[in-house]
């Protein structure tokens, strides 16, 4: 052979190992998503999620995620509506109000259970109140409109015989912001919300805990039985466009409940940032206690939770009630089932 053609070759072969480097380091670049929360970093109904990005269970599973976080569901659900970001963390029953828009979202992971949502009665009225038929014509605080913290309110006014409108609703978000708006004299008379706002309020003596659902007994007595919270949730179009980076995100998500499935506070508090727990670290370590058996063990979805969250919801929503809602298509246990043999 002469060595011009030996040349050649070596320079075709060179070139050939070059595109076959940048294959597989394109290959084994990490995925990324953007997941909008629906809420501060600290709050403990999003403890899963925060958990899986510090632990580095999303970067073991090849995923890079990107964490947004708002102070109100409605504005992570417009992130992901409006495309500055992917998926939402969030109540699953968003899904359910989503479907009936024409805008259908599908939940892959269900990290929570039970609700958390807590109705706690304000201190300056917690001796003369007697039962939910005493919030009537009274200011309540939610997290914001068409949550999870409303639903849960409502549900409450249902079974004293009472109609949403006997209350007045009052937006206070979630978090320290909560906490303000409940300190307030004289402006709630009630506060729907969750932790850590609702911890700190009744360590506080701020509030008396009058409903609970962070426990399985409290949400059975509220929501009639099993029932589907803290989801993650994503555009059918991107669940189906995007189902590696689904998997992977499942993966992580997995590991972090089976984890804490085990986990004690203290194991926790050593993984989160210092930021969460210093203002008060007796708030936190209690809330956590009050709240660790809330969150699914393998993030599956309960076979009857889809179709108690719509029967709650048609009581109350309109919008719901005038169309029909397919609850099966609002979620799948496909990439959580897949997940459990992944997960070791």
């Amino acid at each position: 052979m002469r060595f011009g053609s030996i040349a050649r070759v070596a320079a075709a072969f060179a070139a050939l190992m070059m595109v076959s480097t940048a294959a597989s380091a394109q290959g084994a670049a990490k995925k990324k998503a953007t997941i909008a929360v629906s809420g501060p970093p600290a709050q403990i109904y999003f403890l899963p999620v925060v958990l899986a990005k510090y632990l580095g269970y999303f970067d073991d599973a090849g995923v890079d995620v990107e964490l947004q976080h708002f102070n109100a569901g409605s504005r992570a659900l417009q992130a992901v509506t409006g495309g500055s970001a992917d998926i939402v963390a969030g109540a699953y029953e968003n899904t359910v109000r989503m479907a009936a828009r024409g805008q259908p979202m599908q939940s892959f992971v269900l990290f929570g259970r039970y609700p958390q949502n807590v109705l706690g009665i304000s201190k300056a009225e917690a001796a003369n109140y007697k039962s939910p038929a005493d919030l009537k014509g009274k200011q309540v605080g939610i997290t914001g409109p068409g949550s999870a913290t409303q639903t849960f309110l409502n549900l409450i006014l249902a079974n004293a015989g009472l109609q949403p409108n006997d209350v007045t609703t009052i937006t206070v978000g979630a978090g320290a912001v909560a906490v303000a708006g409940m300190k307030r004299s004289g402006e709630l008379y009630a506060i729907s919300n969750l932790d850590l706002a609702i911890t700190e309020l009744s360590m506080s003596g701020d509030i008396k805990v009058v409903v609970d659902s962070r426990t399985e007994e409290g949400t059975k007595a509220v929501y009639g039985g099993d029932y589907a919270s803290g989801s993650l949730y994503a555009p059918v179009d991107y669940v189906a466009k995007n189902p590696e980076t689904a998997q992977a995100i499942a993966n992580a998500m997995v590991r972090t409940l089976k984890w804490m499935a085990k986990a004690k506070p203290e194991d926790i508090i050593a993984k989160v940032p210092e930021d969460f727990y210093k203002a008060n670290p007796a708030v936190y370590r209690q809330a956590l206690l009050n709240n660790l058996t809330s969150y699914t063990p393998d993030g599956l979805m309960p076979a009857q939770a889809p179709a108690n969250v719509l029967k709650a919801m048609v009581k109350f929503d309109p919008e719901i009630a005038a169309v029909k809602v397919d609850v099966a298509a609002t979620y799948t246990n496909a990439f959580a089932e897949k997940a459990q043999a992944a997960v070791k």
